[in-house]
């Protein structure tokens, strides 16, 4: 039998699990959510305050990164040291695809032509439910984006050995093409014949195999992977995600549109967090400063950081030892007083104001982050006291 794969970054996500009282199924389920709702409202912040072309390019350098992290994965996955023909490019293109995760099936892989059918993705599957119109705005833009992502795989294909030039074309997606039942990936040199018939299309939609089965499950399933390989690489994307939303904005545009930017990618969250903290908590409008406590905890545990609530004297006070934005990036070498981690810490705080706006507690209660992991101190620590 086959040695269990296991992520090296599986103490991390259990930490988190453990802390969120999670299991690392529901930790790797909701980051799967918050990963690709998450690149959905970037784009959704990006477009009206960059204009389109801007915003493509700057949303486009996002998945261009996570070429490049799923590549270099890529290559280590299969022992590889350098990329010599097209079918073995197809298998890294594989492998890319199946950590996102999806269902990525080869249809063939030659010396001239490679095909791979898609036939689930966590992408749209664990996609955002919004407006349909604007939903189908945003999946055109990433079947768009699957190119920029290929494209730049095949630029590190060529930095270790890839010495033709690599033909891109993607006549099917499945999130963009509401009756297409696989996103066809084909990959050409330029001696590839494009009148060759292409591998048929199997008439299938994979989501009605799946009968009540959680989708993740049952992809890995067919993968023959685990969720001890799956999960904590799913938790550590979405924030590296965040930070390469930030990336973007830095080298687009100045720092203060960066920022502004940035914070309204955030201020997307406050209005649906408070609404399901005050259903899930039976809340009202809060009427002391515990009640509004709970409310901020809740919505900061949807966005992965574990708050303990703890009252004395009239105040109370929310203390965390994680914050999975810096640790996270901290693995990257990234530390206190890089502008990200200044951008988190100015986050946090327009965070909590938009909550307490959102609870209409702004005028009744003061919540004021007096610690912040990201400027260096041991917690993240916030004090909220009745006005």
């Amino acid at each position: 039998m086959a040695k269990k794969v296991v992520s090296p970054f599986l103490p991390l996500a259990e930490k988190y699990a453990k802390e969120l009282n999670a299991s690392l199924k529901d930790l790797s389920v909701a980051a799967l959510y918050s990963m690709f709702g998450h690149v959905y409202y970037i784009w959704q912040s990006f477009k009206p305050a960059l204009g389109f072309d801007k915003a493509l390019e700057t949303y486009g350098t996002v998945w261009e990164n996570l070429a490049v992290v799923s590549f270099q994965g890529g290559m280590q996955a299969l022992g590889l040291k350098e990329v010599k023909d097209l079918p073995t490019f197809g298998k890294i293109v594989q492998h890319c695809f199946t950590g996102v995760p999806s269902l990525y099936e080869i249809k063939r892989n030659d010396a001239h032509e490679h095909v791979g059918h898609v036939l689930w993705c966590a992408n749209p599957a664990y996609g955002p439910s919004d407006c349909r119109l604007e939903r189908n705005d945003y999946y055109r833009q990433e079947v768009y984006l699957t190119y920029t992502y290929l494209r730049k795989l095949v630029a590190e294909a060529k930095k270790v050995g890839l010495k033709e030039d690599i033909e891109i074309e993607i006549p099917t997606g499945r999130c963009r093409d509401g009756g297409a039942c696989a996103c066809q990936i084909i990959l050409r040199t330029p001696t590839g014949d494009k009148d060759k018939p292409l591998p048929e299309v199997k008439h299938q939609f994979i989501e009605e195999k799946m009968g009540k089965m959680e989708p993740l499950m049952y992809i890995l399933k067919k993968q023959k992977r685990s969720l001890e390989d799956q999960g904590p690489g799913t938790f550590l994307a979405f924030f590296y995600t965040d930070y390469l939303a930030w990336a973007g904005l830095e080298n687009a545009c100045s720092a203060k549109q960066a920022n502004d930017i940035y914070q309204n990618l955030w201020r997307t969250f406050p209005p649906m967090w408070a609404e399901d903290a005050r259903l899930e908590l039976w809340a009202g409008k809060p009427k002391t400063a515990q009640d509004m406590a709970e409310i901020i905890a809740y919505c900061e545990h949807q966005k992965y950081m574990p708050y303990n609530v703890t009252s004395s004297n009239g105040k109370v006070t929310l203390t965390s030892t994680l914050n999975p934005y810096t640790e996270v990036m901290g693995i990257f070498g990234f530390k206190k007083g890089c502008s990200y981690f200044k951008a988190v810490t100015k986050r946090d705080k327009d965070f909590i104001t938009q909550v307490l706006k959102e609870t209409k507690a702004d005028k009744k209660f003061k919540a004021t982050l007096t610690k912040a992991i990201s400027e260096g101190d041991k917690v993240n620590q916030i004090e909220i006291t009745q006005k």
